[in-house]
């Protein structure tokens, strides 16, 4: 079976969804080994086209932007149109280059490349994943004026919108697009890696990656560094917190592309404010890409969730599979639908005082209850759940 995977980023690029979209097949391919995998993808970082192989897996870059920097207004508008044209063109000669036809197309993401893949798919019936992975406006794919008049982002029949959240599934079925047409589903939380580990196992790592020791009332936050993310947030909160409270933060920081500048201001913004509250010994921020996250989960007392907006937030699963209780700013069809106040985790508002008493509270959660919850949330959330629904899927796709 042939599919044509396109990624609004891949790896090595960081992206969550280009991440989950990697290990995904990765676990496919090694059960049903006649799936043979193409990847096309645009770049955040990067400008230029290339061929590469990343972890056995043939992908094909396609960047080209001829503004990779925009300017605002009417410009911005102009500029966004040529850098489409030049992404589109480039994604389209990819396209017709494929020679026989994918059995299937999966589509992480949205980006210039992505809805061309989309419109092809369209255009040549060929059956149609398409994941949205981020809180969005529409279910449909961005195209600018006067382009979006012709270029098919509206699948007809065979096809399948994944959707990571509830709130996701809404805006779906407000748009039109029928319930029969629509996987609602949690990211997979691998069960072989996010699981309860000893207190022994929980003090070494915590002795390995962090300054902190096993007496500490370790709060953790793993997340790409951006406004977005709020980090300083937590910053701020743990002026509220007693001296046995500490914080880990750590996630990746990108080096180039539209974002770069914004991002790393924040993140230097964000080091300062720990030393202007004189809270460097309760605080460890680190930058680079977490290998092994559930390390990071494992010795941890409670997860911090600050992020201002989510499609899903798989650390916050990630977090509870670990029996690792939770606390997460209360965005609704999203976490809410996993934390049970008082048995996993809190929901709390943006607010420091309260986002502070809720932490407190969070460490005393009962372990039996945490586990319990670890258990059930892990029988719809596994990757052998979900890679089996991925499996049925895709072969009722492209048998139709």
């Amino acid at each position: 079976m042939k599919i044509l995977l396109a990624c609004s980023k891949y790896l090595p690029e960081y992206s969550g969804a280009g991440y989950r979209a990697h290990n995904l097949y990765r676990r496919l391919k090694a059960v049903n080994p006649d799936i043979s995998l193409t990847v096309v993808c645009s770049s955040e970082t990067e400008n230029d086209c290339r061929k590469y192989e990343y972890d056995g897996i043939d992908v094909n870059r396609i960047a080209c932007k001829q503004y990779p920097v925009l300017d605002h207004g009417f410009i911005r508008r102009w500029q966004n149109l040529c850098n489409f044209h030049c992404e589109s063109s480039e994604a389209s000669k990819f396209l017709m280059g494929l020679g026989a036809k994918p059995d299937l197309i999966h589509v992480f993401g949205q980006s210039y490349v992505t809805v061309t893949v989309i419109d092809h798919a369209i255009r040549n019936r060929i059956p149609l994943i398409i994941e949205l992975v981020t809180d969005l406006e529409s279910p449909f794919q961005y195209v600018p004026f006067p382009l979006k008049y012709f270029l098919k982002t509206r699948p007809v029949d065979n096809f399948t919108f994944v959707c990571i959240s509830e709130k996701l599934k809404t805006l779906c079925l407000s748009n039109g697009i029928s319930d029969t047409n629509i996987w609602c589903r949690p990211n997979p939380v691998d069960e072989n890696k996010f699981k309860s580990v000893s207190p022994e196992v929980k003090c070494e790592l915590r002795r390995n990656l962090t300054k902190f020791t096993g007496n500490d009332k370790l709060i953790s936050y793993i997340a790409k560094f951006r406004p977005s993310k709020n980090q300083k947030f937590l910053v701020e909160v743990m002026k509220h917190l007693p001296e046995s409270f500490k914080l880990f933060i750590k996630g990746p920081l990108v080096k180039e592309g539209p974002f770069a500048e914004r991002d790393n201001r924040y993140f230097n913004e964000t080091r300062e404010s720990v030393e202007h509250l004189g809270l460097s010994n309760r605080i460890q921020v680190e930058e680079g890409f977490c290998e092994n996250p559930e390390g990071y989960y494992q010795m941890s007392d409670i997860y911090a969730f600050p992020s201002v907006s989510e499609g899903l937030g798989t650390p916050v699963l990630e977090s509870l599979a670990c029996g690792v209780p939770v606390v997460a700013n209360n965005i609704p069809k999203v976490t809410d639908v996993w934390i049970k106040e008082g048995r996993n985790g809190y929901l709390s508002q943006l607010e420091e005082i309260e986002f502070s008493h809720k932490i407190i509270k969070a460490v005393k959660i009962a372990k039996d209850a945490l586990l319990e919850e670890s258990k059930s949330l892990m029988s719809e959330a596994s990757t052998e759940i979900i890679d089996n629904k991925y499996i049925q899927t895709i072969k009722r796709l492209a048998k139709s």
